[in-house]
């Protein structure tokens, strides 16, 4: 057998008995340790660990906040700014008396699955019209868009008077005890008798670009209440008319009542604001915790990891030596991101949830962040790795909760490259995963609130480290 085959199955073996033995590092390299030719070692390399302030996120939401609530983490105030889909090709029935054609209402529905704070404290919900500009479907906006761009906030474009005020938890009547799981509460908000005439008068629906100029969309916020911050999940607008039934049939003379709903969908944009009057502050004293770390959504609070390549390829050089020959492979590389989370003691506050760790957390390379998330990228090994919130019993009932995250395939690239990298800095971003067949089809930053507590690498009981279990061989040989 070729000897180059035999020295390549001789480093599978390594990685496949590291593999078995997790509690140790060292048992693959014992199991090799006298081979000439094969050099096997095991090592720990530390991390740095500190808070990064990052840029508004950017993306096309699914969901929406929208509310204003003080939580542990400062204040966060959410509104949204949306289009309304043009139903291309549709008209309402054709008369040559005008009159015929009577508006009665137009009332707009948020629908919401969820709520975060207080479900029994009074929100108020304020709708204006966008009358300055419109929204480019092709532009990506971040999280903190300058409102004044769409919005003159004119009183002439406050669609509610007064303010709409809500309830979250308010929607447990008949409808919710019969059919609890499917049931999602909506809010009707109707909107002014002016603006009712005005969009009904709108009857070109040959485009959505034509439609997007006749009616540029909706802001919809808040004006008071600091206690409620709704999860929206549907928007739409409906238009209640009606008219004599000789206009569609030659029925008698009767009046037909008719609907047209208009939806805020994914065929239009959207934007989720977000507004954190206090973030500098905020910053400030979670800096002071040296042993603990945060990730906080959506207020753009990461952690941000440091490795030293020089560190890492220097303790390589010096245990397996610098031959032009030599072949390194990183076999195992292993990062434990402990959580900090007492279920139990949260288990009393359920509505409580910005301090719930994210269900999924992903580590990646900071110089690729911007293009993974506004491409759409899926993870892969060697710049965006994903972990979900790993759940760990001990033998005395212990409950701990981690990430983890194999950093193989990512340092074997990089000991590969030409010109090392002095230092490789990772961001931890909470996101959101949507998977099909058990693949992930989609990965997206985080829009729901949750503060992930991480142990640092200043930790003095357990820092944050990389394990490492790298092999070499001649490839001469």
């Amino acid at each position: 057998m070729n000897q180059k085959i035999i020295i390549y199955s001789i480093a599978l073996l390594v990685t496949l008995v590291s593999s078995c033995q997790p509690e140790s590092l060292d048992a693959g390299a014992s199991a090799l340790q006298e081979a000439d030719d094969i050099r096997v070692k095991a090592d720990t390399f530390p991390l740095s660990s500190h808070l990064a302030k990052c840029a508004a996120i950017s993306l096309t939401p699914d969901s929406f906040l929208l509310g204003e609530c003080d939580t542990h983490f400062g204040t966060i105030k959410a509104d949204i700014l949306t289009q309304l889909a043009c139903p291309v090709g549709f008209q309402y029935p054709i008369s040559s008396n005008p009159a015929d054609l009577v508006v009665d209402s137009v009332c707009l529905y948020l629908y919401y699955r969820d709520w975060y704070g207080d479900g029994l404290a009074p929100l108020g919900i304020r709708v204006y019209e966008m009358d300055k500009a419109t929204l480019n479907y092709n532009e990506r906006y971040p999280s903190d868009t300058t409102l004044h761009t769409f919005c003159s906030l004119e009183d002439s474009t406050c669609l509610v008077h007064p303010s709409r005020v809500v309830f979250a938890q308010e929607y447990k009547d008949s409808v919710y005890l019969s059919n609890s799981q499917s049931y999602m509460p909506s809010i009707r908000i109707k909107l002014s008798d002016d603006f009712a005439q005005r969009f009904f008068s709108v009857r070109d629906f040959s485009s959505q670009e034509r439609f997007n100029e006749l009616f540029k969309g909706l802001y919809i916020t808040t004006d008071f209440g600091g206690s409620t911050m709704l999860y929206v999940t549907n928007i739409s607008m409906a238009v209640f008319y009606h008219f004599p039934s000789s206009l569609v049939s030659e029925s008698r003379d009767t009046t037909i009542n008719d609907v047209k709903a208009f939806y805020a969908n994914s065929e239009v944009r959207q934007i989720n604001r977000y507004l954190y009057p206090d973030r500098e502050q905020v910053l400030e004293d979670l800096s002071l915790r040296i042993d603990t770390n945060y990730i906080v959504s959506p207020a753009n609070i990461y952690t941000r990891l440091s490795l030293s390549m020089d560190s890492v390829f220097n303790r390589i050089q010096n245990q397996l030596g610098e031959e032009d020959d030599y072949r390194v492979y990183v076999n195992r590389a292993n990062l434990t991101v402990d959580v900090l989370y007492d279920a139990e003691q949260n288990s009393t506050r359920p509505r409580d949830q910005w301090d719930l760790p994210a269900e999924h957390m992903l580590l990646i390379r900071e110089d690729k962040m911007e293009s993974f998330f506004a491409k759409n990228e899926l993870p892969v090994d060697t710049t965006a790795i994903l972990s979900s919130l790993i759940t760990a019993v001990d033998s005395l009932g212990n409950v701990s909760y981690s990430y983890q995250y194999s950093l193989a395939g990512l340092l074997t690239q990089q000991l590969r490259l030409a010109t090392l990298q002095s230092q490789l800095h990772f961001l931890l971003v909470p996101v959101a995963v949507t998977s099909s067949n058990s693949s992930v089809t989609s990965v997206k930053q985080l829009q729901t609130i949750s503060a992930t507590r991480i142990r640092s690498s200043h930790h003095s009981d357990c820092p944050m480290n990389v394990e490492l279990l790298y092999s070499g061989f001649n490839e001469a040989y």
